[in-house]
C-alpha cells in the first residue's frame, strides 16, 4: 500500500508531500516540500519531524510546537490545518496541511502521509483585493437581487455557510474570507438567465433547465475577468459538479473538483432545502440533512458532509433547535 501510494505522489506533483511512521520519523518527503523547509532530501528522510517542527516551525498551533502528521498519528483522526514555517529567506511560508490515515497489512495504523499546499498565493490575493472589485461583486449581487429577492437572500444565506464551514474546517481566515466570498456570488451567472425562467413558480422544461444550467459558466466568465477572483471563478463553475462525476458543466469528479466547489455543493444544497419558495415550503433541517447524507458520496463530498453536518449539530444545540 505504502509504495503504492508514494508511487502516485511521485508521478509529478507540485504539492509538498510528507510521510511519517509512529516513531515520527520522516519515511518520505517530495523535491517540493524539502524545497520550501529548505532540507535536503537525503538528509530529511530518516530525521525526526519533532526536530524540523522545533527548528524551523513560525506559528504554534494552540499554543503548542507540533504538526498536523504528529497529531494525527495520536489520535488517529485525518486533519486539515494551516501551518507557518520559516522559508529559506527568513519569511513566513504559509500552507495549508491535510494530512491521511494509512494502515499496514493487519489494519493497523502505521504510517502518516500529508500533502501541504502553497496558499502564499490566496494571502497575496486577499492584500491586494481593493475596493473597487469588492464594489463591483456587491453591484452584481444587487443586479440579481433587483430581479430575484430570493437568490439574493440565497446567496447570502449560502455565504454564511461557507464562512461557518470553513472556520469549522480550521482553514484559517485567510482563506475563510474567500470562501465567503465563493458563497456569496456563486449564483452571480443568473444574471444572464431570462427572468421568466428564473422565477417560473412551476416545472421547467427540459429546455429551460438546460438554460438555467448555464448560470454556473456564465459566471465563471463575469468573474474570470476581474483581476485576482480566478480561485473563485473556478469555484463558481464547478459547484454543480457531483462527487460520482454526473455533474455539470464538465462532469469532474472527486478530487478534480475544487474545494470550495465541493464546500458550495453541501451549503447550496442545505439553504436552498431550508429556505422558502414561491411554489413549495421550506424542508426542516432534518430533512435536509437526511438528503446530505444520502447523497454523500455521489453528489457530495463525503468528508465535506461530515463536517457540514457535525457544525450544523453543534449550532443547532447552541440555539436548542430541535433537527
Amino acid at each position: 500500500m505504502r509504495e503504492k501510494i508514494l508511487e502516485v505522489i511521485d508521478s509529478g506533483s507540485s504539492q509538498g508531500w510528507l510521510m511519517i511512521d509512529h516513531n515520527y520519523t520522516v519515511i518520505y518527503a517530495n523535491e517540493s516540500i524539502c524545497q520550501w523547509l529548505a532540507q535536503e532530501q537525503v538528509d530529511f528522510i530518516g530525521s525526526s519531524l519533532c526536530d524540523v517542527i522545533q527548528q524551523q516551525k513560525k506559528h504554534p498551533i494552540s499554543g503548542q510546537l507540533h504538526s498536523p502528521l504528529i497529531e494525527t498519528m495520536k489520535v488517529g483522526k485525518e486533519l486539515i490545518r494551516r501551518e507557518c514555517y520559516l522559508s529559506v529567506q527568513g519569511r513566513n511560508k504559509w500552507f495549508l496541511t491535510n494530512t491521511y490515515l494509512i494502515a499496514g497489512e493487519a489494519g493497523k495504523l502505521e504510517y502518516v502521509l500529508a500533502d501541504y499546499v502553497d496558499i502564499d498565493r490566496y494571502k497575496k490575493i486577499e492584500a491586494n483585493l481593493d475596493n473597487i472589485n469588492l464594489s463591483i461583486i456587491r453591484s452584481f449581487a444587487e443586479a440579481i437581487g433587483a430581479r430575484d429577492s430570493y437568490t439574493k437572500e440565497h446567496s447570502e444565506g449560502v455565504a454564511e455557510l461557507m464562512l461557518e464551514l470553513a472556520q469549522y474546517m480550521r482553514m484559517g481566515q485567510h482563506i475563510v474570507g474567500r470562501v465567503y466570498l465563493a458563497g456569496l456570488v456563486h449564483d452571480i451567472g443568473k444574471i444572464g438567465i431570462p427572468e421568466h425562467i428564473l422565477n417560473k413558480p412551476g416545472r421547467l422544461t427540459a429546455e429551460e433547465f438546460a438554460i438555467i444550467q448555464q448560470h454556473s459558466a456564465i459566471g465563471a466568465s463575469i468573474l474570470a475577468n476581474i483581476n485576482g477572483f480566478e480561485d473563485i471563478a473556478r469555484a463558481v463553475r464547478h459547484h454543480h459538479e457531483r462527487f460520482d462525476g454526473s455533474g455539470y458543466p464538465e462532469g469532474l469528479s472527486g478530487l478534480e473538483i475544487p474545494l470550495f466547489s465541493r464546500m458550495l455543493a453541501v451549503c447550496d444544497t442545505f439553504d436552498a432545502m431550508t429556505s422558502a419558495r414561491c411554489y413549495r415550503q421550506s424542508y426542516p433541517p432534518g430533512e435536509a440533512f437526511a438528503e446530505i447524507r444520502r447523497c454523500s458520496g455521489s453528489q457530495f463530498d463525503p468528508a465535506i458532509s461530515k463536517a457540514f453536518i457535525e457544525m450544523m449539530y453543534y449550532r443547532q444545540a447552541d440555539k436548542k433547535l430541535k433537527l
